[in-house]
């Protein structure tokens, strides 16, 4: 198998792995939201919380804004470029250390997931925008 296919492999795996993962947040969280919706003001806990970034490229950052955003209870309120950091809003945050755990988790399986495999190319929209 030619290094370019193993990559691939390697990369589509990691993606699949990321999708198949998201989604079971995805329903994990749309359940809490159901229930609120079900029980009003039994857990809800809103916050805004400042989440730093590891996320090195404009690709990496919206593709992590948009992940957050898609997940029922947060959403994606600002983001600064230098330092890299991100406002959330939380439904469910009271805990804000716990709830920025929670995000830098998404991000660290995203960023797994769409970086080269190996490390030594360049990501979609490094550099720029």
């Amino acid at each position: 198998m030619s290094g370019v296919v193993r990559r691939a492999a390697v990369r589509a795996t990691r993606i699949a792995g990321f999708l198949a993962w998201f989604a079971g947040r995805l329903v994990q969280a749309n359940l809490m939201v159901a229930r609120e919706i079900v029980t009003p003001g039994l857990g809800l806990q809103p916050a805004v919380v400042r989440v730093p970034l590891r996320a090195r490229t404009d690709t990496e950052v919206a593709l992590l804004t948009l992940f957050v955003t898609l997940t029922p209870g947060t959403l994606t309120l600002a983001v600064r470029r230098d330092p890299r950091v991100m406002w959330v809003h939380g439904m469910y945050a009271a805990d804000a250390t716990a709830f920025r755990r929670t995000v830098a988790e998404l991000e660290g399986r995203l960023l797994a997931a769409v970086r080269p495999v190996g490390g030594g190319g360049r990501t979609a929209g490094e550099g720029g925008g």
